[in-house]
């Protein structure tokens, strides 16, 4: 049987697709360089008890050399918006998708054959237009030079009504429902491995505080280092949201389930469109939470899923 795969997808997908993952892992490195300056400053800062003299003068001045070298970082990652272009080509290519999906399965607004290739072509540029900025991330990238419409696309579209349904279903709608289920159990495992090393570096910083308190000191006091390393460790968890997006995650993998079973007794190809519309706005139901949650401008049509 056919397989989609991604480079059958539109230029425009593939393009974006390609700056979104290379935006997205310069946000997090730099952001790891950051959080990381602030513990290994907070680690330095401990010793400055123990020495003296020269040795003193030299911790300090590391300590201020790594905390400088953060703060520079974080100036960086604003003034680059990484995080923008990550969300901003995550959109445009989730509906690029979402548009091609449409195009091979003859469902809205792609029903008909008259100038089916401009109305996709013009979906394709309204798409692009929405998000001007993201032009500059996708120059560079070869894969936009890739045919607006696939050879795959138009054999995907002539085939008979049960073939382009079995492919939809098992290549969209259960795949789709596969990937949400596996991502909110992997975010359900991360966010509480991440909590329960918060709380364990909490802890470990109360146990030390108290023992601190008791003996009179320790002659190095590692507690600040333990809170600021919890610190880091929560803004972590936070920064990737695992707990919201195991829920938002969980519940698209369940309503694509109830759609699949649909599916599964449908034999009137006129029915066909309907349930396309459903998977769509299923997955664009969490795709409009994930972008809203960034602040990601929304256009009405955007949908599709990471």
């Amino acid at each position: 049987m056919m397989k989609m795969q991604t480079e059958h997808y539109p230029g425009l997908s593939q393009g974006a697709d390609t700056a979104s993952a290379s935006a997205q892992e310069t946000y997090f490195l730099l952001q790891r360089i950051h959080i990381g300056s602030l513990v290994v400053g907070g680690i330095i800062g401990a010793f400055t008890s123990l020495v003296t003299g020269t040795a003193l003068t030299w911790v300090y001045t590391t300590m201020a050399i790594v905390l400088a070298l953060g703060l520079l970082v974080l100036w960086i990652t604003r003034s680059r918006q990484d995080d923008k272009a990550w969300f901003d080509c995550r959109a445009i290519a989730e509906s690029v998708k979402t548009a091609t999906w449409r195009f091979m399965m003859s469902a809205p607004p792609f029903q008909n054959n008259e100038s089916l290739d401009q109305r996709f072509i013009s979906e394709l540029r309204e798409i692009r237009e929405t998000r001007p900025d993201c032009q500059k991330y996708l120059a560079g990238k070869a894969a936009t030079s890739a045919p607006a419409i696939t050879d795959f696309m138009r054999q995907v579209r002539t085939l008979s009504f049960e073939d382009r349904k079995r492919i939809y279903v098992e290549q969209r709608l259960c795949d789709q429902k596969s990937w949400y289920s596996h991502k909110a159990a992997l975010n359900a495992r991360t966010g509480a491995r991440w909590f329960w090393g918060t709380a364990g570096l909490q802890g470990i910083a109360v146990v030390v505080a108290i023992i601190q308190a008791v003996k009179g000191g320790l002659g190095l006091n590692i507690v600040p280092v333990l809170t600021t390393c919890a610190a880091a460790v929560a803004a972590w968890n936070q920064m990737k949201r695992h707990d919201e997006l195991t829920k938002t995650y969980a519940l698209a993998s369940q309503e694509l389930g109830e759609l699949e079973a649909i599916a599964s007794s449908m034999a009137d190809e006129s029915d066909f469109p309907q349930l396309v519309e459903q998977v769509e706005e299923a997955i664009s139901r969490e795709h409009t939470m994930w972008c809203a949650r960034r602040d990601v401008l929304l256009r009405r049509t955007d949908t599709g899923a990471r």
